[in-house]
């Protein structure tokens, strides 16, 4: 679920960015390296964190019921899922800063457009046709913290904005299928 999001992460953006400029731009997925950066101007997009989100996390099974291909009601309990925040930092490479300035503008108006990825946006297998994944950018990425992982990727602090992306990574223990009561009869003999 992990890389799904952050390549449904990657589309967003490129046809978000698309939408508002009017070209296309490159969009890579991984560590912000100059050297990825075949084709400017380009956006980065790189999961720098995975929060395990404990305060919304539910401690007991739940009772899933799901309608197969069939149409039969099929009901069993599963373990509850493990809520997670991708933290995604988006950053702008072109060669004039005003480039990479209107680059990120337009990257995050392209975000608050679509601030849940669902549906047909969803990229890959991981997700169920229910899923929703809210996308919000993160408020208190300092300017210490930034400075510190441009260095360590020893790159030049670049214009770069992050985001949240809020999933639930499903358990996969769970019970067999219950069996309702679908019929009663009562006799009484004499």
């Amino acid at each position: 679920i992990l890389r799904q999001t952050s390549e449904t992460m990657s589309q967003a953006l490129e046809d978000g960015v698309r939408a508002v400029l009017g070209r296309t731009i490159q969009v890579v997925n991984g560590p912000p390296l100059r050297e990825k950066f075949t084709r400017l101007p380009a956006l980065g997009v790189y999961m720098y964190r995975v929060a395990v989100l404990t305060d919304r996390r539910e401690f007991l099974p739940t009772l899933i019921s799901r309608i197969d291909g069939a149409g039969d009601i099929r009901e069993y309990y599963q373990d509850p899922s493990l809520p997670l925040g991708l933290d995604y930092l988006v950053s702008a490479w072109a060669d004039e800063d005003a480039e990479q300035q209107e680059l990120l503008g337009a990257a995050m108006r392209a975000l608050l457009g679509t601030p849940t990825l669902e549906g047909a946006l969803l990229e890959g297998d991981s997700f169920d046709p229910e899923e929703r994944i809210s996308v919000r950018p993160v408020e208190d990425l300092s300017v210490e913290f930034l400075m510190s992982l441009w260095r360590g990727f020893g790159e030049q602090l670049r214009p770069s904005v992050a985001y949240r992306c809020r999933v639930s990574l499903a358990s996969p223990r769970r019970s067999p299928d219950l069996h309702r009561v679908t019929g009663k009869s009562i006799r009484i003999e004499q």
